[in-house]
């Protein structure tokens, strides 16, 4: 399995066993990364901007493509994402009081929780 890191000038992607380097994007203009979570070990990101110069909205989860390396389509919110789980089918967007669930496949709203307490951390788990 591997793991993704957001930084100030882009993002790097590890693998666990062994522990190593595997990828890295860094952008000539700069622009921070908040939140990196890959779909299981695929070219496809969802990342939020983050950072003291954000590459994105932090309001914004942009999906990105790393093979072509471009984003292909973005979900807005009018708070900023604490959180993004992916699986196959569903991509859940955590903002302080609300998790948003939306098909993979055409980022269609599928359902949506409000909280009836803030969750400032935007803890959140999809298995």
């Amino acid at each position: 399995s591997c793991f993704a890191v957001g930084l100030e000038t882009g993002f790097r992607i590890y693998n666990t066993d062994p522990c190593r380097l595997t990828h890295k994007r860094d952008f000539e203009d700069g622009g921070g990364f908040g939140i990196v979570q890959m779909l299981f070990r695929c070219n496809i990101l969802a990342v939020v901007g983050g950072g003291r110069n954000p590459r994105f909205q932090p309001h914004k989860v942009m999906i990105w493509d790393d093979r072509i390396p471009r984003c292909v389509a973005e979900i807005s919110f009018r708070a900023p994402v604490k959180a993004v789980q992916m699986s196959r089918d569903v991509i859940c967007v955590c903002v302080e009081k609300k998790l948003y669930m939306y098909r993979q496949s055409d980022l269609t709203l599928v359902d949506h929780i409000d909280f009836t307490e803030p969750n400032p951390k935007g803890l959140c788990c999809l298995s």
